[in-house]
């Protein structure tokens, strides 16, 4: 097993090495938070014994580096420190530290904690392991099931752990950074769709808010809501302005006409301190901004094709800028374009329902829209799949 002692008393670092090498263990050092950061990055290790107190950086930092990566299985940390107050135990554990001891430490309990930790990293491999073998052995099964009178049934159980896997490759539904509340709401229609949203924090104080939405819904959508995680990945990486972004994105669906397939977008960057925002839209319905100053709905200026449609799209960057108390609401026509009778939308209400709503935080204000839309749709299932994202500008720190 590869472990990391990350301590600036060399001291520690050569006794702790001392007595794992012998074990068979990779010992590796570090001398401060920052030198730890890179080890770690170069050997990946399976442990990390970690000092609170470091140069540059210090253990809270370096643990909080460590489980961003969220590697499986994960990183295993022991904490160690000089104070013995059950307040730096609840930090410690609270912020994601495995195991915790004070210093001064015993030597023979200190091995053993690690040999301890080792036995439950190669339990993890090997449950990783096994649980990529059962992927691929229900793969294996898939195909067979296919040949089979039994196909409905057995399909029934893939798309349940499709659903599950489909949930794995959405951002995290919050974002809160800086003067920015925001929260999205994903609900296929059926066991899996074809939205797809990625909120996420970049350098530099902004923040990427990203919805689309593949034509249709069931299987073929969410292959291609999977294969758009990918894209724009690779697109985020590579461009910052939004009609790049799309761009790009564009021509990694150019085959989707041959099929009949197209994806609608909304993609913007935030400047979280200043609530300026550059966003582009692709063939998507176009987002709503509730101006808190004036108690007006604005509606986003549309721009562009569908993604997949023509090979140049045309995407275009647009400007707004949120003050203290604005709403964006973004959405999928999955719910604006819901209609029992074919001619009342339920998209109509949006404007008065941020209007009355203003004063609500994000999950309130999605909560009671939805209550509305059962109302709506009296009790009967979504026909489509549906996608809310609200996102809130508050004031700054006074």
């Amino acid at each position: 097993m590869r472990i990391l002692i990350a301590d600036d008393e060399k001291m520690i670092c050569e006794l702790l090495t001392e007595a794992l090498q012998p074990l068979g263990h990779e010992v590796f050092s570090a001398s401060d938070g920052l030198e730890a950061l890179r080890v770690i990055e170069q050997i990946s290790p399976g442990i990390v014994i970690l000092d609170i107190t470091m140069p540059g950086l210090d253990g809270y930092g370096v643990l909080d580096q460590i489980r961003r990566i969220g590697t499986v299985p994960r990183v295993f940390v022991l904490m160690l420190t000089g104070r013995s107050q059950l307040e730096e135990l609840e930090r410690s554990l609270r912020s994601g530290a495995d195991d915790y001891l004070p210093k001064p430490f015993h030597l023979r309990e200190l091995v053993a904690r690690v040999q301890a930790a080792v036995r439950m990293r190669t339990l993890q491999e090997e449950l990783q392991l096994r649980n990529q073998q059962l992927a691929e052995a229900n793969e294996a099964l898939a195909i067979s099931l296919a040949k089979e009178e039994r196909l409905n049934h057995k399909m029934a159980l893939e798309m349940e752990v499709a659903a599950r896997l489909q949930k794995g490759i959405l951002s995290p539904a919050r974002l809160d950074l800086d003067r920015v509340r925001a929260i999205a709401c994903y609900q296929p229609s059926s066991q899996i769709g074809g939205d797809f949203y990625d909120l996420r924090a970049l350098d530099s104080g902004k923040a990427s808010i990203f919805l689309a939405d593949a034509v249709g819904h069931g299987v073929s959508a969410a292959i291609l809501a999977a294969m758009l995680k990918i894209a724009f990945e690779d697109s985020l990486a590579s461009y910052f302005l939004p009609s790049k972004i799309l761009a790009a994105l564009n021509r990694s669906f150019q085959f989707c006409s041959e099929h009949g397939k197209y994806l609608t977008a909304f993609c913007g960057m935030l400047d979280c301190e200043t609530g300026h925002m550059v966003y582009s839209l692709a063939g998507h319905v176009p987002p709503l901004t509730y101006r808190h100053a004036s108690q007006s709905v604005e509606k986003l200026n549309p721009s562009g094709f569908c993604l997949g449609v023509f090979e140049d799209g045309l995407y275009e960057d647009n400007e707004i800028d949120l003050a203290p108390g604005d709403r964006l609401f973004a959405y999928t026509d999955g719910i604006s374009d819901a209609s029992l009778d074919d001619q009342n939308i339920f998209g109509a209400q949006f404007p008065e329902l941020l209007q009355r709503c203003a004063e609500l935080d994000n999950e309130d204000f999605l909560h009671d829209l939805e209550g509305k839309f059962r109302l709506f749709l009296a009790n009967s299932d979504p026909v489509d799949d549906y996608t809310l994202l609200s996102l809130r500008y508050l004031a700054g720190a006074a």
